[in-house]
Formats: C-alpha cells, structure tokens, sequence
C-alpha cells in the first residue's frame, strides 16, 4: 500500500503535489502539524486571472473527522458561470471582517 504509515495530512499534500495543485500551508514550530493548509490547481488560478472581480467565499464548519472548518472560494465569469478558485482548512473560524 503506497500510504502505509501516513497521516491523512501527508496523504493529501502528496496528492496534492501529484496532481501539480498550488499549495500553502502554515505549521504549529513546536510540534509537526499543520494549522492552515490552502490548495487551488493551476487552471482555477488561470481562470481568476480572467475573472477576477466577482469572488465568493463559504465556509462549512465542523464537517470532517478534524472538525477543522473548510473554506471554499468560488469567482464568477462574465456569463454568470461560477467557477472552483481554491479551497482551504484553517484552524480556526475566520471572524467577519469589513
């Protein structure tokens, strides 16, 4: 099995880099975890270069084994289509912010 011994975490950066998506994430110094991982593939990042002026971003919380909140980031073209920018876990809830 290609994942023995892995952790979930490990497992999704390495699909991640085999499938040549962006990511960034931030790591607790003390201890090996991720606190914040944000993933987008090359083409959405193509596309919001394109459309860049409409952004919509959802957050969904406490819905996976983690019960980590995940942000979805979703742009709009000028023919009213909607399109996948990035998604993101983050440690914590994002307060609203103006």
């Amino acid at each position: 099995m290609e994942y023995a011994g892995r952790s979930q975490m490990q497992k999704l950066m390495n699909k991640l880099s085999t499938h040549a998506y962006i990511e960034v994430h931030r790591s607790c110094p003390n201890i090996d975890t991720v606190k914040d991982i944000l993933w987008a593939h090359s083409a959405s990042i193509e596309l919001l270069h394109a459309f860049p002026r409409v952004l919509i971003m959802d957050c969904t919380y406490k819905t996976n084994m983690y019960r980590l909140p995940l942000m979805e980031i979703v742009g709009v073209t000028s023919t009213d289509m909607t399109f996948l920018v990035s998604f993101a876990y983050l440690k914590a809830k994002m307060g609203r912010q103006l």
